[in-house]
């Protein structure tokens, strides 16, 4: 197996926080829910969504497949939809 370099390193640990925040987020914005804080939950999912974004990016730059990405976290492609629809909208 080859030597990562230091970029790809470097995106692996971006990817592997940015999923876990994306995750951590998501989990924020159900408590806002239960509390029925909905400045809270829509601040939450909006961090949970940009969080996804980036994770998304830098696991096509380490050249992931969505079944890859889907095996890390089954709603980070969603949420990076989310985003990138709202962004656009």
């Amino acid at each position: 197996m080859a030597k990562m370099t230091k970029k790809q390193m470097e995106t692996l640990v971006d990817f592997g926080y940015r999923s876990l925040m994306a995750e951590k987020f998501d989990g924020y914005a159900n408590k806002a829910v239960k509390a029925e804080d909905w400045d809270e939950f829509g601040s939450c999912m909006k961090a949970c969504y940009r969080n996804a974004d980036i994770a998304v990016k830098a696991a096509r730059e380490l050249g992931m497949t969505d079944k890859q990405i889907d095996d890390v976290c089954a709603s980070l492609l969603v949420w990076a939809k989310f985003h990138n629809e709202k962004a656009a909208a």
